[in-house]
């Protein structure tokens, strides 16, 4: 049985969590902007995302076997995509945007 030092397994939390959380937050931040409102389509991108997951830790011949901190990434990827913003200036921002979209014609029409 192989041990690990105590850097090995910081290492190994971080790369993790970083990797198995990035792309929702990547979603949620960056791409959408908002929320998702509909919880189906949050728990469709959370439970794709864990398992590419499970296949890239998979592939880069991980440890364990149960990949159980991929669940918990999951639970907290859902609760990224889902929680409401805090801050009155995000949501002010949203507002405008929606608009200054609302505003602008429609090419398709």
């Amino acid at each position: 049985m192989q041990t690990y030092t105590e850097t090995e397994i910081i290492v190994s939390l971080i790369l993790t969590w970083a990797v198995g959380l990035s792309a929702p937050l990547i979603i949620r931040y960056f791409i959408l902007r908002r929320p998702i409102k509909n919880g189906w389509v949050a728990a469709l991108i959370c439970a794709v995302f864990w398992i590419a997951n499970i296949a890239i830790f998979t592939l880069l011949s991980s440890a364990s076997k149960a990949h159980g901190s991929l669940f918990f990434i999951a639970l907290v990827s859902f609760i990224i995509l889902m929680k409401p913003m805090k801050n009155a200036a995000d949501e002010e921002a949203i507002r405008v945007e929606k608009k200054k979209k609302k505003s602008e014609p429609n090419p398709w029409h």
